[in-house]
């Protein structure tokens, strides 16, 4: 009889010791960031490995470092320097940083938050700078050069988007509308002068 309680308590205690490593153990995936926190001053953070923590002392809590894929518009028409009303479209993809101070920012503003929520505040930002920059610049300078105009919306941001531990990967401006047609007039008139041009090299040519 001795014998088999004793067996019992190895067996309950060997079963005990399992259950509190399967309820400390833990593992982030190579795209995602947890935080441990509550015994500690500073939160541990694993990306991308496994860990254990002190069950009931310590929580996890998870931080999604997924590219996001956001769509950027301009709610409403800005007018330009030049004072046309122009509606704009851009593409971004983003990501919450994984550099160890940034990261303490996101874990305040987006810990356990949705992908939706962390990309409204995104677009929020986006498009205020946006349209600010828009507002800065004519309509010519603002259609010929897009790759300028994403790196001062880009330069404008920054401030904001590092505040929220923030990374922008790219940044594409993939249309300007106007409700007027002086866009589509503008395209006219470039066609129109290249192609003068070169009416004008050929009949040299042949001469």
């Amino acid at each position: 009889m001795p014998d088999n309680i004793l067996y019992i308590a190895i067996a309950s205690a060997i079963l005990l010791l399992i259950i509190i490593f399967v309820m400390s153990y833990i593992k982030a995936a190579p795209d995602e960031a947890i935080i441990v926190s509550g015994i500690q001053k500073q939160p541990r953070v694993i990306i991308g490995r496994a860990g254990l923590r002190i069950p009931f002392f310590e929580r996890a809590d998870h931080l999604s470092l997924q590219l996001i894929q956001i769509d950027v518009k301009t709610g409403s028409p800005v007018p330009t320097k030049d004072y046309i009303n122009v509606s704009v479209d851009a593409v971004v993809t983003a990501k919450i940083s994984d550099n160890p101070d940034r990261l303490k920012s996101s874990a305040q503003n987006f810990l356990n938050k949705k992908p939706e929520d962390i990309r409204a505040m995104i677009v929020d930002i986006l498009e205020g700078n946006m349209r600010e920059i828009v507002g800065r610049m004519q309509l010519v300078d603002l259609v010929g050069d897009r790759k300028q105009v994403s790196e001062l919306v880009l330069e404008n941001a920054i401030p904001d988007l590092e505040k929220l531990g923030i990374v922008v990967q790219t940044f594409n401006i993939q249309n300007f509308e106007d409700a007027n047609g002086v866009i589509e007039n503008l395209g006219v008139d470039k066609t129109s002068a290249i192609r003068k041009a070169a009416a004008i090299s050929k009949a040299n040519a042949e001469r």
